[in-house]
């Protein structure tokens, strides 16, 4: 059952007020020590967790135990613990992961040592449902990683020296110490409890609200049932009572009684509260609370299902408009897609060519192969060998060269000795692996023939399996290659031309009416609508806000609309420019109607079609949208979207088979019906081309 606590505790004090021992603290959230093995305790430790210890923490119990040593005592802080509930709704992995987004939303995951434990039991008074919380527990010193500190120094204050160099202690995190902080990781940690419950599709919320702040806000929207239920005293916290077993027996008996005079009130016998002792008051009201509790939930949960019910049949509507909405299809779109798709390909390309090249490099040709069993058989001594040998071969002949110059110059007695010295060395090392080398010939040529026969035949199939490998890879780089130009060139010969220009549309009315939609996106529905001269126009502006008064005020104002009834021409109808003004019962009336003129002497228009790099800007924000969307809707929109996107690859495919050149027309796909005879003769200019 969804419930709501949390707790933001900086460390843990006594009944007394003292501070709480951290090493201990610690031992009985993490159950060790001697809170290893508690008796009379139906809680289990579920899950635990720590991260960004110090080197010199072996175990996070060592990290909070050197904490508590260098607390500033007796009212120092070592550790920072969030108290919260996890929900019995979600699995101990969906729990963990809300856990460690909290780490990581706050900084603690980043910035701070931290450890955690999850633990899970039945519930105390309500055995079919589990009570899971976590404890979450961090120094608040915020940790640099390129300055790591030992214990002596970790805790210190920060200090700086005479240079502004740091030489102790880090910097102490304050961001978590405000009431405002406090509250905001309430209200955070109920958006993401509830998030979560949106996205299984449960019908349950969770509120960081107080009873008072959720019954005011039920009072406005017309729910008093569920606000009257809220209308009681909280439940105190019993602590120790739950260890208590008479105790606990008393608050069942206490919630068994309570339940029953609900049932039949007749039954109820007058209680003086104020006879009663705190304990049994608070045993009373608890008793009361757990019930009323009850009830909200299951309330709460009829009105959600409702709710789903409700916006199931809403999705079902708005999804049955969106397969009624017409495909509309531009020179852009099809531009877009073959961009696309030629960038795909060449991605495709790129990593087969690179993939060829580096296969490539690894054929060997048959000396290489030859060699390099050689090489193998020796464990790769062998080449090392035969070049360490031309190497010090090349040195002692540059070497001679060097001393063969000297010889007979004066002044140059010293060099040439040092030289004739070092041409010995080298000799001698020469010397010592040309013979190495005589003994690796004399083995290929004898023991090690055989050895040598076998590793040349594995390296001379896994070459030719390379080889082929390596064809079969540039075969499908000219493939892709071939695919890149095809599309690349469609889309250069499109280039050029009015990314705006339809190409194809089925749907689309022939007369502008309240289901169509302006830019393809904002329903003619939704727009405010006035009446002139018998026609009506829908505003695409807002309009003002009324003033208080409208006498002698000048209120005419000029706003932009589109006209219903009027003729779609390509996607298109006339943009209207209306002088508005208010009427004497204090109502918007149209005086004048007219249509605005371009430069070039054509009428201002509207579209009925989403722009081709408008849809481009909106895919991240209509990606984003659709994560909070119905899933029938969501469907809906998918449907939708997969048969526009066949329609464009159908039309870029038609346009690639022209050779030569695409021609260009728009292609109509009109069923309604057009009165007007001009309108129906120019639409049958159109008409016979379909997909």
């Amino acid at each position: 059952m969804a419930h709501y606590y949390f707790e933001n505790t900086p460390h843990g004090t006594r009944k007394n007020g003292t501070k709480l021992n951290t090493k201990t603290h610690y031992d009985y959230i993490f159950r060790e020590g001697e809170y290893a093995h508690m008796e009379n305790r139906e809680e289990d430790l579920a899950f635990t967790s720590y991260g960004n210890m110090p080197s010199w923490a072996d175990h996070p119990g060592m990290f909070w135990e050197e904490a508590e040593a260098h607390r500033d005592k007796p009212d120092g802080r070592a550790y920072r613990e969030f108290r919260f509930a996890l929900q019995e709704e979600f699995t101990l992995a969906e729990n963990m992961e809300l856990v460690e987004h909290l780490l990581k939303e706050t900084g603690i995951k980043d910035h701070h040592a931290y450890s955690y434990a999850i633990h899970d039991k039945a519930a105390t008074f309500d055995k079919d449902h589990r009570n899971i919380h976590c404890h979450l527990m961090f120094n608040e010193k915020i940790i640099e990683r390129d300055r790591p500190l030992p214990p002596d120094k970790f805790f210190n204050h920060y200090a700086v020296n005479r240079s502004g160099e740091p030489t102790q202690g880090y910097r102490s995190s304050r961001e978590f110490i405000t009431k405002e902080m406090t509250l905001h990781l309430r209200k955070r940690w109920a958006e993401m409890v509830n998030d979560k419950f949106q996205e299984k599709g449960l019908s349950t919320c969770i509120s960081e609200k107080t009873l008072q702040t959720q019954r005011e806000e039920l009072v406005l929207s017309g729910r008093n049932e569920e606000a009257e239920l809220l209308n009681r005293t909280p439940a105190p916290h019993l602590g120790s009572a739950y260890r208590n077993p008479a105790v606990m027996q008393k608050i069942m008996n206490q919630i068994e009684q309570t339940d029953h005079e609900s049932d039949f009130p007749e039954t109820i016998e007058e209680t003086d509260i104020s006879a009663l002792s705190s304990k049994e008051q608070n045993v009373l009201i608890f008793a009361n609370d757990a019930l009323l509790r009850q009830v909200a939930q299951q309330i709460q949960q009829e009105r959600l299902r409702l709710q789903k019910d409700q916006n199931i049949e809403k999705a079902k509507i708005e999804a049955a408009e969106i397969k009624e909405e017409p495909l509309i299809i531009t020179i852009g779109d099809v531009y877009s897609y073959l961009e696309e798709t030629a960038s795909n390909y060449r991605k495709l390309a790129d990593n087969k060519l690179g993939a060829y090249k580096t296969l490539k490099s690894q054929i060997l040709n048959d000396q290489q192969l030859r060699l390099t069993a050689q090489d193998k058989a020796f464990n790769h001594q062998y080449d090392k060998t035969r070049k360490a040998y031309a190497k010090t071969a090349k040195e002692l002949q540059h070497t001679k060269e060097l001393a063969a110059s000297l010889y007979g110059v004066p002044d140059k007695t010293h060099e040439l000795a040092e030289y004739s010295k070092k041409i010995k060395l080298l000799t001698e090392e020469r010397n010592l692996l040309g013979k190495q080398l005589n003994n690796y010939r004399h083995a290929i040529d004898g023991e090690a023939k055989e050895k040598i026969d076998d590793i040349l035949k594995t390296l001379q199939q896994k070459n030719a399996k390379n080889q082929q490998q390596s064809k079969q890879l540039y075969a499908e780089y000219l493939s892709f290659k071939k695919q890149v130009d095809k599309y690349g060139e469609a889309a250069q010969k499109l280039s050029t031309e009015k990314m705006d220009t339809i190409l194809f549309t089925d749907k689309l009315p022939a007369t502008l009416n309240r289901r169509c939609k302006i830019s393809g996106i904002q329903s003619i529905s939704s727009l405010k609508i006035l009446v002139y001269r018998g026609d009506s126009y829908a505003l695409l502006d807002q309009l003002p806000t009324l003033p208080n008064t409208t006498k002698n005020i000048d209120t005419s104002y000029t706003v932009t609309a589109v006209k219903l009834g009027d003729n779609i021409s390509h996607g298109t109808v006339p943009k209207y420019e209306l002088q508005i003004t208010i009427d004497n019962s204090s109502k918007w009336k149209i005086q004048t109607s007219s249509i605005p003129i371009k430069n070039d002497s054509t009428p201002e228009i509207i579209r009925l079609y989403t722009r081709p790099e408008s849809k481009q800007k909106n895919a991240a924000l209509q990606k984003e949208l659709a994560r909070h969307t119905h899933p029938i809707l969501q469907a809906a929109h998918n449907q939708q979207k997969q048969a526009i996107s066949s329609h464009i690859s159908s039309l870029a495919e038609k346009l690639i088979l022209k050779e030569k050149d695409i021609h260009l027309d728009a292609h109509w796909n009109n069923k309604s019906e057009i009165i007007d005879k001009a309108k129906n003769a120019e639409d049958r200019m159109y008409q016979g081309w379909h997909l």
